[in-house]
């Protein structure tokens, strides 16, 4: 059973993005942080590893990343920004543009990669760099906010990244949504957003913050909208499904 929820300009659904991307119409674009296929686990202390058997205890998985990630079904959309593509690029059109993430900014090295790469479509060809502390403790903004995700990304990170998108891809898909900072983003850019996320306990989360993005509304978002459950696939107006 998949659920919907609806949140001002959002459309969130808990499930398998594989069961409800066919329902689906009328996207523009998809900028997502999907599983790499890496079998990356994080303790939440600071302690990662990549395809490790051993890990410390109540390490924290992430759904799906223990299966080689394909790409395929999200590459046909008008746009796209998928992060890790460095991981499974074999698998992507050799066509397309790189944005990359330096999380750094000027900081030394240490065991964790110094950037963050995305394969883009629809938005150039050109690579593009945006430099953004976050390492730890030391980031360039959202400090004291807890990070709900192990492989959580800044809001201004993709706000940035929905900025490379052509003007008229008004609709937003992020088909493994995390805790929502894609739908964050969206909102704050004035873009209306669908989300799928699988786990649960990420989906709460997502709802929560997206709800919270649109109390804080400003002259550039929509009036703050209630927060509503629907049991079904094609039974809300806002984003459009194919049984419609």
């Amino acid at each position: 059973m998949v659920e919907r929820v609806e949140i001002g300009d959002a459309v969130l659904f808990c499930g398998d993005c594989r069961d409800v991307l066919p329902t689906l119409t009328g996207v523009d674009a998809v900028v997502s942080d999907p599983p790499y296929g890496i079998a990356f686990r994080h303790s939440g202390k600071g302690a990662a590893v990549a395809g490790a058997k051993s890990v410390r205890r109540h390490a924290v998985s992430i759904a799906g990343d223990a299966e080689p990630f394909d790409p395929t079904p999200f590459i046909e959309y008008p746009a796209v920004v998928l992060f890790g593509a460095n991981h499974f690029a074999h698998r992507l059109p050799p066509s397309g543009g790189w944005l990359v993430w330096d999380k750094r900014d000027g900081m030394a090295s240490n065991s964790f990669s110094d950037c963050e790469m995305a394969w883009t479509k629809g938005v150039g060809n050109a690579a593009r760099l945006f430099r953004y502390l976050w390492n730890g403790v030391c980031q360039a903004g959202e400090k004291g906010n807890k990070r709900h995700h192990p492989t959580q990304k800044p809001i201004a990170l993709m706000q940035w990244c929905i900025s490379q998108l052509p003007m008229n891809a008004s609709v937003i898909l992020d088909p493994y949504m995390g805790s929502g900072t894609t739908g964050v983003a969206a909102v704050r850019c004035g873009r209306r957003f669908i989300g799928c996320e699988i786990d649960r306990r990420y989906f709460d989360i997502a709802c929560s913050r997206i709800e919270a993005t649109y109390q804080q509304a400003d002259l550039f978002m929509s009036p703050p909208a209630s927060r509503t459950a629907c049991p079904g696939l094609f039974d809300a107006p806002a984003i459009q499904t194919a049984a419609e």
